[in-house]
């Protein structure tokens, strides 16, 4: 069944996002005042995009895609089972969106002409793609939750893992969890207060440097607090089988993984 809206209701970021993630073929046709264009996408890969005005082909390809995630206002209709007429991307979906980031970084870092919160592209009829600044904050959005679920997923590689989650420990705000057998948010919000409560012993007894990470060895379990070097609000927590489960190795593995976590 085709979709049709507005993107002021659901952005090109996320639409991009939907349809990468089911993976199904299908086309993106978008419209604003001045412009036309469409995005083909087939098993999470970006195929072909043009962009159009008066009927002619201003920009094809991945310039044509990063112009058009600029766009704040306009319509959308995704058709399923659209066969792009070319191949001219050929790329994932994410590896555009971030591309798009860097893109918007540039451009904020040089443009002098920042209106509010948000580059004024509505009257942009140059060929030269422009982002705005809601559409990074999407952009970033939506990778950052990608990255999160893959590390998470890669923490349950561990041996004897049986659940994890990300916790912002100043707020109490379970960021993401994965795994089974146990209420992981209530264990991870409730493990906010063993952190909060150790960081205000060390600065009573005025102890230097920061925590590693905080092991509770139960019966049957291990748990433990991997508090995070370049994030200091945030910490991992992982539940491990205590029979099958290594703590050097799971140690090991959890500063690896830290190191590639971006949120």
């Amino acid at each position: 069944m085709d979709i049709e809206g507005n993107l002021e209701a659901m952005d090109l970021p996320t639409l991009i996002q939907f349809i990468g993630q089911e993976g199904s073929e299908a086309v993106i046709r978008l419209e604003n005042e001045l412009h036309k264009g469409c995005i083909y996408l087939k098993n999470g890969l970006l195929n072909h995009a043009e962009l159009t005005q008066n009927d002619e082909i201003e920009i094809a390809g991945e310039e044509a895609v990063y112009a058009m995630l600029g766009w704040s206002n306009g319509r959308f209709k995704v058709e399923k089972e659209i066969e792009a007429p070319e191949s001219s991307i050929g790329q994932p979906w994410d590896f555009i969106l971030m591309e798009g980031i860097r893109r918007l970084d540039e451009e904020q870092a040089s443009s002098e002409e920042l209106a509010g919160d948000q580059l004024d592209l509505s009257n942009n009829t140059s060929a030269e793609p422009k982002l705005n600044l809601v559409a990074l904050k999407k952009f970033k959005e939506i990778i950052n939750m990608a990255n999160l679920e893959e590390t998470l997923n890669e923490i349950m590689s561990i041996g004897g893992a049986k659940a994890a989650a990300l916790v912002d420990w100043e707020s109490g705000m379970t960021l993401g969890t994965v795994g089974s057998g146990m209420d992981i948010e209530l264990a991870a919000a409730g493990n906010t207060n063993v952190v909060r409560a150790k960081l205000a012993v060390m600065k009573d007894l005025k102890i230097k440097g920061g925590i590693e990470d905080i092991l509770i060895t139960l019966t049957d379990q291990y748990h433990m607090i991997r508090l995070l070097d370049e994030h200091t609000n945030l910490f991992i927590y992982v539940a491990l089988d205590r029979a099958t489960s290594n703590l050097g190795m799971a140690r090991h593995k959890l500063s690896a993984l830290e190191k590639n976590l971006d949120v």
